[in-house]
């Protein structure tokens, strides 16, 4: 599109746009992506409730920044990307991206005390609604500290045009040392994804893949268990029970992993699943299982909600020892992850539940995007993913790595279960880890 064209649509009335999206043709027409559909259902069951969203803040210190300076890379952050100028109408039962040539982020400045002050701001940030058909999906509270080499950006943008990837992406804009430096969008990239992959779903790869994740969930394995019965009628309220462990017992484990073939990913996966099927009775679990979505290089730098939520089947425990997990763990995911593209919204199962995802209940997360040091303008940037007080699964099991251990917590729908019976799990989550680094250091 070019500028003079952006322009003359950028000045249309609302009417007028809607006349020329209806004329044009179905074929050239945006649409969501099955990750977007499910996203959309799920803001509408719990009643506009902000559940999918990320919510991140971001404290630099060790310098002083110019958070005017920020604030000029993240609106031309968001003017390179197509995603975050989206907006979201309805057509009758039919939902449609709407991109705007000109959609700024809601960019507040604010000055905090202390970080529980600008923790709970972040939170507030991301507690409001959002208007999907209006937009802005993308908001920032840049705060100063109370000390002139500290601040903090807290981030809130609804995942419909987001990721944690897209997060990652934001960071390295602005952290680039120049204007020029920083990483930019190409006009279209996300609407070039999404047709791209409909492209693909219906070729023979795509097929094939959806034959793959057909075969992995048939027969699948009743849920876990919960304190409640699961009902349709859900507000996805939600708490974490936190856990830690130290750099000895991740190292042991990712050093296990690799001397098997595998990732620390795989590793971790392996205690998830020993711990889960303790929980659940059976050897026999279906996760849920994050992937960027990006599994083509053109894809790398797209903003957007690329993530993939797919299942992975963990059976075959052997004598149900952290080596044999592991082992099959490695295996099971290696399979998988050469039918990465298929959305996992497509899957044909029959397993079907109520809430918010008709197969998963419980969702695995394993999050080294952002083990690396970070700086912005020379000041260290520190990222935290704050609780929202709410649950976008009925359990997410999530291990942070870092240098000096893990951290991670488990999020859990307290509609569906006691805050005991969750940190039960997470402890139990944590003694198992233990009892594996010892297993794979003997």
């Amino acid at each position: 599109m070019t500028g003079d064209l952006a322009a003359r649509v950028a000045a249309l009335t609302p009417e007028q746009r809607a006349r020329l999206r209806a004329a044009l043709p179905a074929a050239r027409r945006p649409e969501l992506t099955p990750g977007q559909r499910r996203l959309w259902r799920t803001h509408h069951q719990v009643g506009g409730r902000p559940v999918d969203v990320v919510c991140q803040a971001v404290h630099l210190t060790g310098s002083a920044v110019d958070l005017d300076r920020i604030a000029d890379r993240l609106l031309a952050f968001a003017a390179s990307h197509e995603a975050l100028r989206t907006t979201f109408t309805t057509e009758g039962d039919t939902v449609r991206p709407v991109t705007h040539a000109v959609l700024p982020p809601r960019l507040v400045r604010t000055r905090c005390a202390d970080e529980a002050e600008a923790h709970a701001l972040a939170r507030s940030q991301a507690e409001e609604p959002f208007d999907l058909a209006a937009g802005p999906l993308l908001r920032v509270t840049l705060a100063e500290g109370p000390a002139p080499d500290e601040a903090w950006l807290l981030f809130a943008v609804h995942n419909l045009v987001f990721d944690a990837w897209s997060f990652e992406l934001l960071l390295d804009a602005l952290g680039a040392g120049t204007t020029a430096d920083a990483p930019s969008g190409t006009s279209g990239a996300f609407g070039r994804f999404a047709a791209d992959q409909r492209a693909w779903v219906g070729s023979p790869a795509g097929r094939a893949a959806a034959a793959y994740w057909a075969a992995e969930t048939a027969d699948a394995p009743p849920p876990l268990p919960t304190d409640r019965p699961r009902t349709d009628a859900t507000t996805r309220t939600g708490a974490r029970a936190g856990f830690t462990l130290p750099a000895a017992v991740a190292d042991a484990i990712t050093a296990g992993a690799k001397r098997e073939g595998a990732t620390a990913y795989a590793g971790w996966l392996a205690v998830a699943w020993a711990a889960l099927a303790e929980f659940g009775g059976s050897d026999d679990v279906l996760l849920g299982t994050f992937t960027t979505g990006r599994t083509s290089p053109d894809s790398q730098d797209v903003v957007g909600y690329l993530l993939n939520v797919l299942p992975v089947r963990l059976r075959g425990a052997g004598d149900g020892g952290h080596r044999d997990r592991l082992r099959s763990a490695r295996d099971i995911t290696r399979a998988g992850l050469r039918h990465a593209a298929y959305p996992g919204e497509l899957i044909e199962a029959p397993r079907r539940l109520e809430g918010t995802h008709p197969l998963l209940d419980a969702v695995f997360v394993f999050d080294n995007l952002g083990d690396e040091e970070r700086r912005v303008q020379g000041a260290l940037a520190t990222s935290a993913d704050l609780d929202k007080a709410t649950a976008r699964y009925d359990l997410t099991l999530a291990v942070y790595p870092g240098p000096e251990g893990v951290t991670g917590w488990l999020e859990f729908d307290t509609a569906l279960y006691d805050a005991s019976t969750a940190r039960a799990l997470a402890e139990r989550f944590t003694a198992l880890a233990g009892a594996a680094a010892q297993e794979v250091d003997r």
